[in-house]
């Protein structure tokens, strides 16, 4: 007796490809991982403020930043040994068309695709290479105000 397909595995086929579907794309959107990156928007005014009061010596925080033209940038916040502040897109001039970013390791930032360290107290001076892009912003007090403007700068690095 030869073996048919029957059209119930067709109807078991269909749903089971479709949920493989969405499930590839929320992965491949970063919706199952990747909760290092907090979510920020403009204000009206477009500007972003960031409560860094707390970010204590060495630590390293990471965000999202998404406007209503759904331009997704991706930057971190650093206070370096000398409780200065030190702030840069999460992309480089070199590594950035892969989209990998950086990972904090003490006092350094380390690129994820070349293993290149970087010194978080020298972030703000820029370099080119494959040191991170410093973002323009302004301090005022235990906040970080970012202009929506200064932050678009850096979404080449990330279409």
């Amino acid at each position: 007796m030869s073996r048919r397909f029957r059209p119930i595995y067709g109807l078991l086929l269909v749903p089971l490809f479709v949920g493989a579907v969405l499930l590839a794309d929320l992965a491949l959107d970063g919706g199952l991982g990747d909760k290092r990156f907090e979510r920020v928007n403009p204000d009206p005014q477009g500007q972003v403020r960031l409560d860094v009061g707390d970010l204590g010596k060495g630590d390293v925080r990471f965000y999202r930043f998404l406007n209503a033209g759904n331009q997704e940038i991706k930057f971190f916040v650093a206070r370096d040994r000398n409780a200065d502040l030190q702030i840069a897109f999460d992309a480089n001039e070199i590594c950035y068309k892969l989209k990998r970013g950086y990972k904090p390791s003490g006092d350094w930032v380390v690129c994820n695709k070349c293993d290149k360290s970087f010194r978080i107290e020298e972030i703000n001076a820029g370099g080119g290479g494959c040191k991170p892009v410093p973002v323009k912003f302004a301090q005022v007090g235990d906040q970080v105000v970012l202009e929506e403007g200064d932050i678009l700068t850096g979404w080449r690095y990330f279409r």
